[in-house]
């Protein structure tokens, strides 16, 4: 009977005095297989991401109604990330290593990473959130200084405190750490 072993970095097959390690640090498509498919996939996404924002920013009743408020800062927050993290990525798995070497690459690619997608998170929570006060209380919204209150002050507070907090954590961290360049 063969024991297997897991650890973070490897799985390995111990059988009849036989010892085989297989790497699981890579999944099972090749990365010039992922390159392409998140090439291919990544494009129309900008593109979709811009059509979208450029509509919703001309149109003056759809910038002005509050439910888009929230959704336009969703496309800017996911358009951010797709250029950035996506962009990196692909880089990395062009290449086979991250560049350009650096530190500070690292830590702002660690920071746009973390940073964009748990804000997309926040941000879809508070929408559903949102949805529901205009749908069943809707007269909360109706004078300018209750929608300053209901409305923007939350939607810019969760912005604001999801780049503070990973600002804080990622660059003012008290821990030294060495990248290596060639796992992401």
């Amino acid at each position: 009977m063969a024991n297997i072993v897991y650890n973070d970095s490897s799985v390995i097959d111990i059988k009849d005095n036989y010892t085989t390690l297989y790497s699981n640090s890579q999944t099972s498509i090749a990365a010039t297989v992922r390159f392409w498919i998140l090439f291919f996939l990544e494009i129309p996404s900008i593109f979709c991401s811009i059509f979208l924002l450029y509509n919703l920013y001309l149109d003056r009743i759809l910038r002005q109604v509050l439910n888009n408020h929230v959704i336009f800062v969703i496309l800017i927050v996911g358009l951010f990330a797709q250029a950035a993290d996506a962009s990196n990525y692909l880089t990395y798995l062009h290449l086979g290593y991250v560049w350009p070497q650096t530190t500070i690459n690292c830590y702002v690619w660690w920071f746009i990473g973390a940073a964009s997608y748990n804000l997309l998170g926040m941000l879809m929570a508070w929408t559903s959130i949102e949805r529901h006060i205009i749908i069943f209380h809707h007269r909360r919204l109706n004078t300018q200084k209750k929608r300053i209150f209901i409305h923007y002050i939350p939607l810019i507070s969760t912005v604001l405190y999801a780049c503070i907090f990973y600002i804080i954590c990622i660059f003012f961290v008290s821990c030294q750490n060495t990248p290596d360049y060639t796992q992401l």
